[in-house]
Order: structure tokens, then sequence, then C-alpha cells
């Protein structure tokens, strides 16, 4: 599969750029300091040569795993997938990156440099559409993602906390399971396997799958500030830099985002906000429903916020992320 992937890049990298990718050779095993093998890319008369490392998935959290590698050698990562955001800070840290639609980055120290973006994306590479990361199967495994133990409630109790239908449960875990994200512990229990791996690729299509079908306003505040917010919100609504600011003090936030289930605009009156295109405060739909037990804070899950700041890939928004990837969620996994 990885050989496939590998050629499929090539394939459509050469097709959209006029320029030959070559493979030199394939390492074997993880004995070249974990990288995959060699590449060599031709042009204008001259040849350079790559290490380069296959990721199927990429995801911000293996960022660490890529820089201390790469320091003495010019690198390529390879992907089938890289989402806008993850391109945005792979390009400000200077990290070539090759995905399976052929879209490029590639510099060296010998300051070559290559941009390609087709605006074309292989959701998974090799594989078909999943119902678990459907729009509505999205909002299941978030459920699965904040609170392992649902897995094993009644259905309706999963369907009413996620919002959805009876069916759509079903089939979600049914290709969890299928996919390996659960497993059967034994005749009635399942359980989470492959939690990281589960994360990453909700994060990645959460953002561009379920985000921009969710109902969304902009404001402006009336006379307070955005941090004002803080104080005068629902519990579990705030999301964001602004949610990303009270746990990390990380940011200045210039925008706020709220989750909401009521109606925007009695919202806008509690919190004295006027509608405003352009204006520094979203209020967004919730995709969920509140548990009796929820968390009394008024910043919604880090799950939620590390997706927030992810799918706004400003250089603090992601610095913020990676800390907040660290210090909460990674306690949550």
């Amino acid at each position: 599969m990885e050989d496939d992937l590998l050629h499929y890049a090539f394939e459509n990298f050469c097709e959209n750029a006029n320029l030959k990718l070559e493979l030199v050779e394939l390492f074997d095993g993880k004995l070249n300091n974990g990288f995959d093998g060699r590449l060599r890319l031709h042009s204008q008369a001259q040849q350079f040569d790559f290490l380069f490392e296959i990721k199927k998935r990429w995801s911000l959290s293996k960022l660490p795993q890529i820089q201390e590698k790469i320091k003495k050698n010019d690198f390529i990562l390879v992907s089938d997938y890289i989402s806008g955001p993850m391109k945005t800070h792979l390009k400000y840290e200077s990290i070539s990156y090759l995905d399976a639609a052929g879209n490029a980055f590639i510099t060296n120290k010998d300051n070559l440099f290559i941009y390609i973006e087709t605006k074309k994306n292989v959701r998974q590479f090799g594989a078909k559409p999943s119902r678990a990361f459907s729009k509505s199967g999205l909002k299941v495994v978030y459920q699965i993602l904040i609170n392992e133990e649902i897995i094993n409630k009644p259905y309706r109790a999963i369907a009413q906390c996620a919002t959805v239908s009876i069916d759509t449960v079903g089939k979600a875990l049914k290709e969890l399971l299928e996919e390996q994200f659960l497993i059967k512990f034994d005749r009635k229990t399942l359980k989470v396997q492959n939690r990281e791996r589960l994360l990453q690729e909700w994060v990645i299509i959460f953002n561009r799958v379920l985000r921009p079908k969710l109902k969304q306003r902009t404001f402006k505040p009336r006379n307070s500030s955005i941090a004002a917010l803080l104080h005068n919100a629902e519990p579990n609504s705030i999301g964001g830099a602004l949610a990303a600011e009270s746990l990390t003090n990380h940011l200045i936030p210039e925008r706020g985002l709220i989750y909401t289930d009521q109606s925007f605009v009695e919202v806008a009156k509690k919190l004295e906000l006027l509608p405003d295109v352009n204006g520094p405060i979203t209020l967004i739909e919730k995709f969920w429903k509140d548990r009796l037990c929820e968390s009394p804070k008024v910043t919604v899950n880090p799950i939620l916020i590390y997706a927030d700041l992810l799918n706004n890939p400003k250089p603090r928004n992601l610095e913020a992320a990676k800390i907040i990837y660290d210090k909460y969620v990674k306690t949550i996994l």
C-alpha cells in the first residue's frame, strides 16, 4: 500500500509540475534513522536527492518526530492527505511535503523552491469513504473521543448525545470495528484502540466535512471585549483561540468562537453582540447534546479546541494547539 501511495504521488507530481521525480532506493526496515528511502528530483539540468518518510494521515502531533530527524538532511514528507492548515504549518517550518494528489512544497539547503497546489485531494488513499467519518458519523466519533465509556451504552443514549439517529450509531460503530478503531473485548463489551489515529482522522475530516455544514453567524461586541465572553457565556460553549487563552495563557485572542444549541438571536441579546459580517465573534451550531455530568467549565472539550485551532493555522494558534495537545488531549487519549 505504501509503495502504491509513493508511485501514485510521484505520478501526479510529475504530471502537475512537468518535472521528474524518481525513487533511488528503499531502505530496509528502520535502520536509517526512521527514513523510508531516498528519491531524486530533476530540475533544470540539476538533480537533488532527498530522504523521505511516508506518513499516512499526517497530523500536528507527529511534527516533533520529523523536526529532529531532518536538521541535517534534505527531506520530503510523503502522505496520502495533508490538510490545508497542516500544509501552511509545514511551509512555515520549511518542511517539504508531497501528497497523493501531487500537491507539493519542496525546498532544500540549496534554496530550491517548488510549490504546487492543484486544489485536488485524495481523502484516504486506497480506501472507500467511511460512514464513521460522514457528517453524522463524525458526531458519533466525537462522543467516543471525549467519553470512551459511551460505546457500551445503548444506541439510543449514544444517539441522543450525538444528536443523530440510532441507525447512524449502529453503522458508525460497525465501520469503526472494521477499521480497527474499536475491538470486541468480549461478547458485550467494546474497547477503543488506536485512539491517537482516531483523533487525528477526526480532526482533519471534522474541519473539512462537518464544520462547514454547521450553522454559523458572525457578530461584534456592543461594548465589552472578546475576553469578557469567558465570564458571560454558557458552560461548555467557548472554543477556538479564546478557549485556548483561558487554558494556556499563550494567546491574545483576536476572535471568539461560541458553540450553542440556542437561537443565535437570543444568545446575541444575552451577550450583547451585534450582527457584523466581518465581526470577530462567531456563533456556531452545537453538534452534541450536553450531558448532566458535563464539566461546568465555560470552555468546550480540549479535543474540540485543538480542532478549532488547527482550522485557523496561524503560527500562534498552532503553538497553542501543540500546548493543548500535550497538556490536555494526551491525558484524554
